[in-house]
C-alpha cells in the first residue's frame, strides 16, 4: 500500500510528539530541577554518605544478579530451546512469572518464604538475615529480572537450530566444546540484550526491594529507595532529584558501555569476514574453528571446516545448486 508523503510526515510527527511529552520532558524537567540551585549543590547532594552507599549497595546488587541471571538465564533458554521433557509449558509460564506478578505481590511472597515464622525462615536463628536485609535485596531483584536473559536468548537458539553442533559433535567435540565455540559466540548478541535488560532492570527496581528492605542508609537502602525517602521522607524535592538523575546517569552510563563493547565486537566480526590478508572475501567464506579432541591415549587436533555459501545473484537456470559442506581435515 503507498502512503502519501502527508500522511508517512503526519505519522513520523505523532511519534516524536508522543516520544517528547513521554520521556523528553519528564527525563528533562528532572535534570534541570537536580541543577537549579547550582552545581556545587547538587555534587553536595550525591556525595553524602547515604547517596554513596546507596550507589554502591546498588552496583553491588548488579554485580552479583547479573553474573547468576546469565547462568541459570542461558542454562533455561537452553532447555526450554533445546530439551524435550514433561512440564515444559510450566517452566514456560514459570519463566514469564515475573512479568505478571506485580512486584510487590514478590517483595510480600520472599517475606512470607524468608521473614520469620515462613518456611525458610529458621535460617535468621542461625544468624542469617535475608528479609530486611542485603541477601533480601539480592532475592528480589533476582525475581524482577529473570526472564530477560533467558527470553531473549531462547528465540536466538531457536532460530540457529542444531545443525552446526551436531556437525561439532560428530567431529568430536564434547558438550563444553559445542557450547563454548558454536552455540555460546552464536547467542552472544541475544545475550548482551539481555544482560542490558537485567542491568536496567536491577538499577530501576523498587516495588519489590522496598518491601524486603529495611531502608536503612548504608544498611539495605538502594539509590531508588534513596530517591522516595528524601522526597516522603525527609521532604528534600531537589535532593531526590539530585539522586534520581545520578540513578539515571549510572543507568545511561552502563548502555553506553554495553553499546560500545557490541559495536567493537560487531566490527571486528566485519573486519574478519569481510576482508582477507589477499583481499575481499569470495562469495564462498570459509570458516575454521580448530577443535581438540580426545582420541585413546593421545589426542589429535580436527579442523571443523564450514563452507558458507554467500549468494549474491540468483542462481542461473539449470546451473547445479553449490551446498554448505562439512569435511573433516586429519592432522
Amino acid at each position: 500500500m503507498k502512503v502519501s508523503p502527508l500522511t508517512r510526515y503526519g505519522l513520523r510527527a505523532i511519534a516524536l510528539i508522543y516520544l517528547f511529552i513521554l520521556l523528553i520532558v519528564p527525563v528533562g524537567t528532572i535534570f534541570y530541577r537536580s541543577f537549579e540551585h547550582g552545581i556545587v549543590q547538587f555534587w553536595e547532594w550525591i556525595t553524602t554518605p547515604a547517596a554513596i552507599s546507596a550507589l554502591q549497595l546498588s552496583l553491588l546488587i548488579v554485580v552479583i544478579v547479573v553474573p547468576l541471571n546469565v547462568v541459570f538465564g542461558v542454562l533455561t533458554a537452553l532447555a526450554l530451546a533445546r530439551g524435550r521433557f514433561p512440564g515444559k509449558g510450566v517452566l514456560q509460564a514459570v519463566v514469564d512469572l515475573p512479568f505478571a506478578v506485580s512486584p510487590v505481590v514478590a517483595g510480600v511472597a520472599l517475606i512470607l518464604l524468608w521473614g520469620y515464622g515462613g518456611w525458610f525462615g529458621g535460617v535468621e536463628s542461625l544468624g542469617f538475615r535475608v528479609i530486611f536485609g542485603f541477601p533480601g535485596l539480592v532475592l528480589a531483584t533476582l525475581f524482577v529480572t529473570l526472564p530477560f536473559v533467558a527470553r531473549e536468548v531462547e528465540p536466538v537458539l531457536r532460530e540457529i537450530g542444531t545443525e552446526q553442533e551436531e556437525a561439532a559433535a560428530t567431529l568430536g567435540a564434547n558438550a563444553w566444546q559445542v557450547f563454548w565455540r558454536i552455540t555460546l559466540p552464536a547467542i552472544r548478541w541475544g545475550l548482551t540484550y539481555g544482560v542490558v535488560l537485567t542491568v536496567a532492570r536491577a538499577l530501576g527496581e523498587y516495588g519489590a526491594v522496598t518491601m524486603v528492605s529495611s531502608n536503612y542508609p548504608g544498611i539495605s537502602q538502594t539509590l531508588t529507595l534513596l530517591v522516595n525517602s528524601r522526597y516522603t521522607d525527609d521532604y528534600n524535592e531537589f535532593g531526590a532529584y539530585a539522586a534520581a538523575t545520578l540513578l539515571m546517569f549510572v543507568a545511561i552510563v552502563v548502555l553506553v558501555l554495553m553499546s560500545l563493547i557490541e559495536r567493537r565486537a560487531k566490527s571486528r566480526v566485519a573486519d574478519a569476514s569481510g576482508t582477507g590478508a589477499d583481499g575481499p572475501a569470495s562469495p564462498d567464506t570459509v570458516v575454521e574453528t580448530q577443535l581438540t579432541v580426545p582420541h585413546g591415549p593421545e589426542s589429535i587436533d580436527a579442523h571443523q571446516v564450514v563452507t558458507e555459501h554467500v549468494h549474491h545473484d540468483a542462481a542461473p537456470h539449470g546451473s547445479a545448486p553449490r551446498n554448505a559442506s562439512a569435511r573433516e581435515k586429519g592432522v
